[in-house]
Order: structure tokens, then C-alpha cells, then sequence
């Protein structure tokens, strides 16, 4: 990154005035992003009442939105490396704006799902964009990672008490107006704005990969995008059905959304927590795979809860579990920032939310068929399966990292 004149990092690893003004623009993006996709999760019931769809048919319909939303990042990453992530930024607040808005306007199944297809499609420019950005523009890449992760969860927490508040008291289309509004507002900031005028670079001493082995798509950067993938799964399949699941097992909120939204809210306040907890176990290079490892484990037990419990029960591990899938995100990023090559640093990302929220997906629909067939709860049983392989390519990841790291010590 290029360097005001004068402007040099002060003493303790502070961030310079131009780094706080890129994480400040980065994370009221990644918050916005966040909030646009999980308005679905929220309005399920209701959207499907308006529409006349099934439990089944409006799982389709989300999977729909969140496959654009995963494999749109593919392209948007090698887009990001030519066009530059301030362009980009400025394409997917446009676009999610208007397709917001198309989604309030439509009256037929079909338009809803053009409207959240193009939505997830220009969300998807976000990721890629936003964390090359980052990466490549801020030192303190940890710390950065969990500051940005924070603002993401808290967009998380803030869907589910917005969507179920407007839904209660206006409809469900009315969620995407208001959001769509807030996304014009961030759009003319980013065009006019001169502190949200924003650069990147390579860091001159920074810490990330930069090396041969993993310039591009080594062996263990495509383990990772798998782990990735997994992790996709598990937290599309939990975070989509984990409010319907509520309504059903939670007696004090029955069929009143608006209840169901600041529960659900309330619960998903725990996601700021877990992203700052998975900025500090990020701080070490050696230790980020092992805490993943410890993740993963301790999810696979809340699953087994997830199933079994209800009432205040259910809500007590519900607390957890939401706390452990949002410190997942800073543990990768920053791992595939020390993996991968600065200058491929916007595909690099844009592969891993491509197999991350596109294979993810497929958890909507997938979820959607077992909840209709099998009932709720047996979706848990599904993620605690998932768990249990994610644990077996963590391992197996952290053996690959060690023999990396030995390789690159060894030609210093």
C-alpha cells in the first residue's frame, strides 16, 4: 500500500488514518452485504404464505439466491485483480440496490426469484473485492480481520429484528425497500465521499504468503476452499432453518414473527463476539488450523443439542453455536492471505466464496426436502455429519501446513 506523505504507522501497531478509513468503508459494506441475505431465513413463512409456495418450494427459491450469491464471487474475484475492488464495490452496492428494489416490486414467484437471484448475484462482488482489499491494504491483518468480521455479524444479528419488525407491521417486500434504500445511500457515499475514496497495494513487509509454492492454487490452498465448502454447508444449513426451528420448539413464539425476529436477533447478537474471537485466533500462523479443529468439535456437540432440546434449552445452545460458525471466517481469511500470492489475492477469494456459499447453498434446498420429509430436526443431524468431516480435512490440513511451513523455512 502507498503511503501518505508523513503518515507512517504509529508505535504499537496502530493503523494509519487511510487504513481505519478503508476498514470503516469495508465493514459498513460487509454489514449492508450480510444484512441483504438474511432478510430470506427470516420472512421463510411468510414469503411462502404470499406466494403460495410449500416449505420445500421456498427452500428452492433461497437456494436459488444464495447459488448466485456463492458462484458469482468465481468471476467477481478475477474481476476484482483487473478492474480494482473500488469498482467493484461500487458495482455490487449498485446492484444490490436495484435488485432490492425489484424484489419489493414483484407480484409473481417468478420475479421474486429473478429479483433475488440478481441480488445474490451483486452481493457476491463483495467478498472478493472486500477482503483483497483488506488484505492487501492493513498490517494488522488479524486484528483487521476480526474488526471486518464484527461488522459483517452485526449486519447478521441486525436481518433477522429489521426483516421481522418491517414484515410484522408492512409485509415482507418492505424488508428489501428499506435495505434498498440504505444501499443507495452507502453507493452515493462511495461515488462523492472523499474519505471513502479508496487504494490498494501490496504492503511493503507484510506477513502473508508471497511465496512460489502457493502463488496460485497449490495443493493446500484448494484443501482449504473444501474446508470451505463444508463450512459453506453448515452455515447456510443452520442459519437459514435455525428461526423456523425456533418458531416450532420455542413455545412463547409460535406464529408471531415479530417475536421470532428479535429472538432470533438477539441470538445472532453472539456472532460480533465470535468474529472478534476469530481475529485473535487468527493472530498466530501456526496455531489458525488447530483452532480450527477445536471449532468444529465443539459444533459437532451443539448439533447433537440442536436435535434433542427445545424451550430455553435449545436457545442456550443455539448462544454457542452461532458464537463458533462466525469465528470461523477470520480464522480462513486470514489463512488463505498467508497462503496465496498478493497479487492474486481477488481469486483466491473469489474461488473460496464461490465453493464456500455456492456448494452452500445447496443447504437451502437440501434442508428445505428433509424439513418437509423428516421433519426440522433432522436437518441438525445433517450438520452434525458435516462436522464430523470437517474435522477429519482439518487434520489433515494441518499436517499439510506444517510440511509447507518446514519447506519454507527451509529456503530462507
Amino acid at each position: 500500500m502507498v503511503r501518505r506523505k508523513g503518515e507512517t504507522p504509529s508505535p504499537g501497531g496502530e493503523m494509519t488514518s487511510r487504513e481505519r478509513w478503508i476498514l470503516l468503508t469495508l465493514s459498513v459494506c460487509h454489514a449492508l452485504v450480510h444484512l441483504y441475505m438474511l432478510i430470506f431465513p427470516t420472512v421463510y413463512k411468510s414469503l411462502g404464505s404470499a406466494l403460495k409456495l410449500e416449505f420445500a418450494g421456498v427452500g428452492v427459491v433461497g437456494m436459488a439466491s444464495y447459488m448466485a450469491f456463492g458462484f458469482g464471487s468465481l468471476p467477481a474475484g478475477f474481476l476484482s485483480d483487473h478492474l480494482g475492488s473500488r469498482m467493484l464495490l461500487i458495482l455490487c452496492m449498485a446492484g444490490t440496490t436495484l435488485a432490492s428494489v425489484a424484489v419489493f416490486a414483484a407480484r409473481t414467484p417468478a420475479g421474486v426469484v429473478i429479483g433475488l437471484v440478481l441480488l445474490g448475484l451483486a452481493a457476491s462482488m463483495y467478498h472478493p473485492a472486500g477482503l483483497s482489499l483488506l488484505s492487501t491494504s492493513i498490517r494488522d491483518l488479524g486484528r483487521a480481520m476480526g474488526i471486518h468480521g464484527m461488522a459483517g455479524t452485526l449486519g447478521v444479528a441486525c436481518g433477522p429484528v429489521v426483516a421481522g419488525t418491517v414484515t410484522a407491521r408492512m409485509g415482507w417486500s418492505y424488508s428489501y425497500l428499506l435495505l434498498g434504500v440504505v444501499g443507495g445511500a452507502i453507493l452515493v457515499m462511495l461515488l462523492v465521499v472523499p474519505g471513502f475514496r479508496l487504494g490498494s497495494g501490496k504492503i511493503p513487509g507484510d506477513q502473508t504468503g508471497d511465496c512460489e509454492v502457493d502463488r496460485g492454487f497449490g495443493r493446500h490452498l484448494v484443501l482449504i476452499y473444501i474446508i470451505g465448502a463444508v463450512y459453506g454447508l453448515i452455515y447456510r444449513g443452520i442459519l437459514t432453518f435455525f428461526p423456523s426451528y425456533l418458531s416450532e420448539r420455542v413455545g412463547f413464539i409460535g406464529d408471531d414473527v415479530g417475536r421470532l425476529g428479535l429472538l432470533s436477533s438477539g441470538i445472532m447478537g453472539v456472532s460480533v463476539v465470535g468474529a472478534l474471537v476469530g481475529g485473535y485466533l487468527a493472530s498466530s500462523r501456526r496455531m489458525i488450523e488447530r483452532n480450527l479443529l477445536m471449532v468444529f468439535a465443539v459444533l459437532a456437540v451443539l448439533s447433537i443439542g440442536f436435535y434433542f432440546l427445545a424451550g430455553i434449552g435449545l436457545i442456550l445452545v443455539a448462544v454457542p453455536t452461532v458464537l463458533l460458525i462466525f469465528s470461523f471466517q477470520p480464522l480462513q481469511n486470514s489463512l488463505l492471505a498467508r497462503s496465496s500470492h498478493h497479487s492474486r489475492r481477488g481469486a483466491v477469494y473469489g474461488i473460496n466464496f464461490t465453493v464456500s456459499f455456492g456448494i452452500g447453498a445447496f443447504a437451502s434446498g437440501v434442508g428445505g426436502v428433509f424439513g418437509q420429509s423428516f421433519g426440522l430436526s433432522s436437518i441438525f443431524l445433517f450438520m452434525l455429519g458435516l462436522c464430523l468431516i470437517q474435522i477429519g480435512l482439518i487434520r489433515i490440513s494441518t499436517t499439510m501446513g506444517d510440511k509447507n511451513e518446514s519447506y519454507r523455512m527451509s529456503q530462507l
